[in-house]
């Protein structure tokens, strides 16, 4: 599958096939929602290593042991 960027990612996680996140270098954080890759804001340019999460929240474990979380939003009705 083809992904909207060239640089190395390292980590993949996914809660199902509509949501799954990629991370990588220079902060590369990426999601998918089951049709496109989307290029989402990390707020670093730092090596992002691995990406995990239960239900709307991740986290994203990067370089120098930083650690990010994020709340996906609520559920649609």
């Amino acid at each position: 599958m083809d992904s909207p960027t060239s640089v190395l990612l390292g980590g993949v996680w996914g809660s199902g096939p509509r949501d799954v996140f990629a991370v990588g270098s220079g902060g590369a954080l990426l999601h998918y929602d089951g049709i496109s890759w989307l290029t989402l804001n990390s707020t670093t340019n730092s090596t992002l290593n691995a990406v995990w999460g239960q239900g709307r929240i991740s986290f994203v474990v990067g370089q120098d042991a930083a650690i990010y979380r994020h709340i996906g939003p609520p559920p649609a009705r």
